[in-house]
């Protein structure tokens, strides 16, 4: 009995809400949100709407209910229950500026890694995985061009930061933030189901962890995606990402994406680094008083964390399997 009880505490205290919170908590919450989103879209597509998952406003159906089932409900709930100030802080609108700009560099990475990755992986005989969620457009006008950019960069922004840079940031304490530079991005791309984009992706959510802890909130990072968007707009005949649907064998790359992909990557370094330093002089500048003294918030960022092994916990890893899953899934061929 003593057996039994102690295996039943086990499992109670797994899925409890931690105190101290860990980061490997939203993880589990997060794939469980994925799941249910999953085989809702899976019904809503089989013959309920009366267009394709592949259509913008398809797409836009399975954005909502991927974000809010698997980012904003867990997120909103897990902060609900613990007091956790997941937004962070308002630091003044000059940082917010540099981070919106910073976008542009963040769209030399992506296209730049998108272009490479897809032409490494076609060349070495592997065919086009599509992302979980995408959509194909003959023609662009103005309106759709409006719901393309909300269902594809404002909608996903939002749940993204909210979630990611928000409930699971909040699990790091300030002694372990270091970690998350590294874990978050991973769960980023983890939780992308994008494997053309995967590696652009973690470095996107580097840099988005980066502006997290120097402007202190999650609204430096949804207006940097923002900023990469519209920088995408202004320079995709310069700097274009491949279509994958025009696409199938290695051949049908123009070289002119190697001329256009390799030195984006050298300019989007150079510029990421000019903003770093400027965010860190903003950061020195808004964190202290009028007499130079630190100046700190009530609660700092990981102020109910534990410690950085607190994350690994059976939660973490059942999230993780559940993804894996989703990946393999997907690499099958098996679509919403």
């Amino acid at each position: 009995m003593d057996v039994l009880r102690s295996v039943k505490d086990f499992f109670v205290n797994s899925f409890k809400y931690p105190k101290p919170y860990n980061w490997g908590y939203p993880v589990f919450f997060g794939s469980c949100g994925m799941a249910l989103a999953f085989f809702l879209l899976r019904f809503l597509f089989s013959g309920v709407f009366p267009f394709s998952s592949t259509s913008l406003i398809g797409c836009a159906v399975i954005v909502l209910v991927l974000v809010m089932m698997a980012f904003v409900l867990p997120s909103v709930l897990i902060a609900e229950k613990g007091g956790l100030y997941i937004t962070g802080r308002y630091t003044g609108i000059g940082a917010l500026i540099l981070a919106f700009l910073s976008g542009a560099p963040l769209y030399l990475i992506k296209a730049s890694c998108h272009n490479l990755l897809v032409a490494l992986w076609l060349r070495t005989g592997g065919t086009i995985v599509f992302p979980a969620a995408f959509y194909h457009l003959e023609e662009i006008n103005g309106l759709t061009l409006a719901l393309s950019i909300l269902i594809d960069t404002i909608v996903p922004a939002f749940g993204i930061s909210l979630f990611f840079l928000g409930a699971v940031w909040q699990g790091f304490s300030e002694k372990n933030k270091r970690w998350a530079y590294v874990i978050v991005p991973l769960l980023i791309a983890l939780f992308s189901f994008d494997f053309m984009d995967i590696v652009g992706i973690f470095f996107i959510g580097m840099w988005l962890c980066i502006l997290r802890n120097n402007t202190e909130n999650i609204y430096g990072p949804v207006l940097a995606l923002l900023g990469s968007r519209f920088t995408g707009i202004l320079m995709e005949s310069i700097v274009g990402e491949l279509d994958l649907t025009t696409i199938r064998v290695y051949s049908d790359i123009p070289n002119t994406f190697f001329y256009s992909s390799v030195p984006a990557i050298f300019v989007a370094a150079i510029l990421l680094a000019f903003f770093r330093k400027a965010l860190g002089e903003f950061h020195n500048a808004y964190s202290a008083d009028v007499y130079g003294d630190n100046e700190f918030p009530d609660e700092k960022d990981g102020g109910k964390a534990g410690g950085f092994f607190k994350g690994f916990n059976l939660t973490l890893v059942l999230g993780i399997i559940v993804c894996v899953v989703f990946w393999v899934l997907l690499f099958d061929g098996v679509r919403i």
